[in-house]
């Protein structure tokens, strides 16, 4: 049911971070209600509490690579809205094929440029890649 809302969050979430380099406050605080508003309708207060959770629980763990300069704040609230829509299970599932993808794009980055230092990725593109694989090829 959530699911064309969800791809349309990683489309617009990639485009903005690929051509303004952030992800903008509003479309992830909308995508994230949005998100609590289908898990629950799919999963009821299971699921909704499942949403909320596992958002609260990725904001804490990515937090550390918020602070380490790894991640962006709008990536860590990004990753908080695909939370509110897929819950721990797919979350969890998604980690290996984001890495993947992670890796992927920073190779192609590396190829573009002759210096390693200061190498920043748009990471809402690894990120949506590796749930959209996740959630339909698997």
């Amino acid at each position: 049911m959530g699911k064309p809302v969800l791809f349309l969050f990683l489309a617009a979430a990639s485009y903005t971070d690929l051509k303004f380099r952030y992800i903008d406050n509003f479309q992830n605080i909308f995508y994230f209600i949005l998100g609590l508003i289908f898990i629950w309708l799919e999963n009821g207060v299971y699921g909704l509490a499942d949403g909320v959770v596992t958002a609260i629980l990725a904001f804490a763990i990515l937090f550390i690579f918020y602070a380490a300069g790894y991640l962006g704040a709008g990536d860590i609230k990004f990753i908080m809205g695909i939370a509110a829509f897929t819950g721990h299970e797919k979350l969890l599932d998604s980690v290996i094929p984001v890495t993947v993808a992670a890796v992927m794009v920073m190779i192609l980055k590396l190829l573009k440029t002759d210096s390693i230092r200061n190498l920043k990725i748009p990471m809402a593109v690894p990120i949506s890649l590796g749930v959209f694989w996740q959630i339909v090829m698997i």
